[in-house]
C-alpha cells in the first residue's frame, strides 16, 4: 500500500506534518468519543471475604471444625470436642479477616 492511499484511509497526513490537525482531532473525538478504557467493576466485598474464608487450607479446617462438633454431639460427656470445634471455627475467621483487611 502507498503512503498517500494509507493516508486517505486514516483521514491522516505522514509526508508533511505528524499526526492530526487540531479539527481533524476534535472531529474523531466527537465521533468515536475519548480513547480511554473503561472502567472495570470492582468484585463486591462480601464475595471477597468468602474467598478469604473458602480457601483449601481454611475448608480443612472448617471441616475440621464440624468433625469436632459432630463429636461432641455424639458424645457430650467430653467436652474438649467443643471446645476445639469453636477454636477452629473461630481461627478461620480471624485468619480470613486479616487476609481480607
Amino acid at each position: 500500500m502507498k503512503i498517500e492511499e494509507l493516508e486517505k484511509e486514516l483521514e491522516t497526513r505522514i509526508s508533511d506534518q505528524f499526526g492530526l490537525t487540531e479539527a481533524s482531532a476534535a472531529e474523531k473525538l466527537q465521533k468515536f468519543g475519548m480513547n480511554a478504557l473503561s472502567e472495570r467493576k470492582g468484585v463486591p466485598w462480601f464475595i471477597r471475604l468468602l474467598k478469604e474464608m473458602t480457601g483449601p487450607f481454611s475448608l480443612l479446617l472448617w471441616v475440621g471444625s464440624l468433625l469436632c462438633l459432630i463429636g461432641f454431639a455424639l458424645d457430650t460427656s467430653d467436652l474438649s470436642n467443643l471446645y476445639l470445634g469453636i477454636v477452629l471455627g473461630v481461627v478461620v475467621i480471624i485468619t480470613g479477616l486479616f487476609s481480607y483487611f
